[in-house]
């Protein structure tokens, strides 16, 4: 190093930092923007899902009874098909005059349970669908037929032994 700080003449300390924090930010890219989705797609499965609708109307339950393909809104993909409804009245957290903490019935509203059966591809932490949207526990599905537009929430995914 000489007296101005330069490197055999060339590059100085302030030069080494500017290309260090380059290469840097390069590597901190191409890892925030791989897909982790597709690195550890497995193989195509078969699997059920199940998506808890809640506070729905008799109308609603009525049309996810009759079941059907559920598609992608936009592309009509298969995703799979509806192969069992169940029903329950929903139920709200209340608190009574006293203090106590109550759940009562809510009129004419209902939490329906739809179970889905596709095909998919199975990752690490999730399924993936037709139209390459990830499935997971705790995420939210769209059901779309051609007699219902609704979204819930899934709560269990099942693989499918063949």
């Amino acid at each position: 190093m000489d007296k101005q700080g330069k490197i055999k003449g060339k590059f100085n300390i302030i030069d080494i930092l500017v290309i260090l924090l380059i290469i840097a930010m390069v590597i901190g890219i191409a890892v925030r923007f791989r897909s982790t989705v597709t690195d550890a797609v497995k193989s195509d499965v078969s699997f059920e899902y199940v998506v808890k609708i809640e506070s729905v109307r008799d109308y609603t339950i009525k049309a996810l009874e009759k079941k059907g393909k559920v598609t992608d809104k936009k592309s009509e993909l298969e995703l799979g098909e509806i192969v069992n409804v169940e029903y329950e009245p929903t139920k709200y957290q209340s608190t009574t005059a006293d203090g106590r903490i109550v759940f009562a019935e809510q009129p004419e509203r209902y939490t329906a349970y739809v179970t889905i059966r596709t095909q998919g591809k199975e990752s690490e932490n999730s399924y993936v669908l037709a139209d390459s949207n990830e499935l997971s526990v705790g995420g939210t599905a769209q059901i779309f037929t051609k007699y219902i537009d609704t979204t819930g929430s899934v709560i269990s995914i099942d693989k499918i032994d063949a």
